[in-house]
């Protein structure tokens, strides 16, 4: 994975002003140490024809038209906690630069997974936007559903806690919808 300051910039809220100087020197050290030894990424999916959580109103509204959905979950790996964890009791500074780097990390990741769905889907079908639990009324509670049919903790080693945080940290759980090719999502 690469990864540049741009990429990183906004999660430091610098908006599109990219990081210079003495700064621009620690987030590129902290990044390339981070590439280097502790983001090991990984990645699971399962493609199912039946809505997954038709509850929620605003999912089911993301879903409309949909044929089918990816149920998704990727991250960064345990080696990036314990290099945040590391960083944060020398400097603070410096443990917000590694979150901001987190934060692109798992982002760009996630998009290159669903680079990789795409590659599966029949033709002239679409990939709808990432949909998380936790947005709208797509409860936070369905990710205890989703680590268990993707067997997550086995399969990738993410699981959840008592107050449903994701662990490893830098870890994403989500729902793509397969759009038959009605004119919205993104083409192949």
């Amino acid at each position: 994975m690469e990864l540049s300051l741009a990429e990183i910039a906004p999660y430091m809220r610098m908006g599109r002003n990219v990081p210079e100087g003495a700064l621009a020197a620690r987030v590129a050290e902290l990044r390339d140490e981070a590439l280097a030894n502790a983001i090991r990424p990984a990645r699971i999916w399962w493609r199912t024809s039946l809505p997954f959580h038709p509850e929620s109103r605003t999912l089911a509204r993301h879903l409309e038209g949909c044929r089918a959905a990816y149920l998704v979950c990727g991250t960064l790996g345990a080696g990036f906690d314990a290099m945040h964890r590391r960083v944060s009791a020398v400097s603070g500074a410096d443990a917000l630069i590694l979150q901001a780097i987190g934060a692109a990390a798992i982002e760009k990741w996630m998009d290159s997974v669903e680079d990789e769905i795409r590659l599966e889907l029949l033709p002239g079908e679409m990939l709808r936007p990432r949909y998380s639990p936790g947005y709208g009324d797509f409860p936070l509670e369905v990710q205890r559903e989703m680590v268990t049919v993707l067997d997550t903790a086995r399969k990738i080693g993410v699981s959840l806690t008592d107050s449903l945080l994701m662990t490893p940290s830098k870890s994403v759980s989500a729902v793509i919808g397969v759009d038959p090719g009605a004119g919205t999502g993104t083409a192949l």
